[in-house]
């Protein structure tokens, strides 16, 4: 089946973490570029005479400017990796999209729980106008957003999800870092891997949502405990992808 893609151009790219890279792009869409915050696009590139293909969650909010914005991490010897990371301001590449279904529902919930390791965590920056949204037309939802990395100075867009829990009381942010020393933590820094936060929840199957997005490992140890907690699969929603 034949993909349609078309052109984006780097605008800038700056680091965001010593291992994440955030990259700004624009596009030239009449009348602009129309996704749903939680949705992805795929890179399309030619790499050692193959043709491949790496997708990035969408990691702005919508706002109909014809920006894309994408956080890649550095792997070595990665190709997706090679070709962001060698990107310059003005240089063009192929994509197509948007795709995906980790997006928002709207309805009766108690809480939503987005749970993200690294980059994963993209996705969720995408929903923040949203959440926002949704939190005033429903007084009593709940949002919980757990991002896992390794230690603090990886956390992505801490500045951003702060600033929106303390405008939004019914929203909390809670980094879990997985090789930071206890002893090093400061307030609202948690021990440990994120998806172990869930006994600290209270999670409840008939009115919480869980978005899991990142990596694999950690997607299917979440997912079997919601399963065994009670969970059906339609409030699981997930998104695996390691994009190299």
């Amino acid at each position: 089946m034949q993909i349609n893609t078309f052109p984006i151009t780097l605008v800038e790219s700056f680091m965001i973490s010593p291992k994440v890279k955030h990259f700004v792009f624009s596009c030239q869409i009449f009348p602009y570029f129309n996704y749903s915050p939680g949705q992805f696009i795929t890179i399309h590139f030619e790499h050692e005479g193959k043709t491949l293909k790496r997708s990035y969650s969408i990691a702005n909010i919508p706002k109909q400017d014809n920006k894309i914005e994408l956080a890649a991490g550095y792997f070595e010897n990665g190709p997706g990796t090679q070709l962001l990371y060698h990107l310059k301001p003005g240089d063009t590449i192929q994509v197509s999209g948007p795709y995906g279904r980790l997006t928002l529902k709207d309805g009766n919930f108690g809480r939503f729980i987005l749970v993200a390791t690294s980059t994963g965590v993209t996705p969720y920056r995408s929903m923040l106008q949203d959440l926002e949204n949704l939190m005033h037309q429903h007084p009593e939802l709940q949002v919980v957003i757990l991002e896992g990395v390794q230690r603090r100075e990886e956390i992505l867009y801490a500045n951003e999800f702060r600033d929106f829990v303390q405008k939004h009381p019914q929203a909390t942010f809670r980094p879990y870092l997985s090789r930071q020393p206890k002893e090093e933590l400061i307030e609202n820094e948690f021990s440990g891997y994120v998806q172990h936060a869930f006994p600290s929840l209270n999670l409840n199957p008939e009115k919480d949502i869980i978005y899991l997005c990142g990596n694999p490992g950690m997607i299917d140890e979440a997912f079997n405990s919601l399963k065994d907690q009670g969970f059906a699969m339609q409030q699981i929603i997930r998104e695996k992808y390691i994009s190299r």
